[in-house]
């Protein structure tokens, strides 16, 4: 089950990408993710793992994260499971114009899918939405 949301930002992608990149800053600015911990050292590449504490609905779920693929700027695609449901996350820029189109997804499987598709829909919503407003607001 896959779930994505899209929006244009104003901004270039490098200045998109210098937040995303934060992710321990995450928190301060996204309501749904409550904690981002850095599990490997150094600077984030493919197989560098953190934990996750989002609140999706009236749960608090904690997923342990691997970045599977990495183009600096671009796109990041992590995996990882929670309740029994394999999660794959996916972060992509792409500049337009001067601008950036940044779509955030994932797809979900196992046992509680319909439920985790739900509730990754929702965060895809509000990272993207919150992303826009954090670099459009900081310009």
């Amino acid at each position: 089950m896959r779930f994505e949301s899209s929006i244009d930002i104003n901004a270039p992608a490098e200045k998109v990408w210098a937040l995303v990149d934060k992710l321990a800053e995450w928190p301060q600015w996204m309501p749904s993710i409550k904690k981002i911990e850095m599990l490997s050292k150094g600077p984030l590449t493919v197989g560098s793992k953190f934990s996750v504490t989002a609140k999706v609905s009236r749960l608090t779920v904690k997923l342990l994260m691997t970045i599977t693929k990495f183009v600096p700027e671009r796109t990041v695609v992590l995996q990882g499971k929670a309740l029994g449901t394999k999660l794959t996350r996916f972060y992509i820029l792409e500049p337009v114009n001067g601008k950036t189109k940044a779509t955030v997804g994932g797809e979900v499987s196992g046992v509680l899918a319909w439920l985790a598709r739900r509730g990754g829909q929702a965060i895809s919503d509000e990272i993207a939405q919150a992303v826009k407003k954090r670099v459009e607001g900081s310009e």
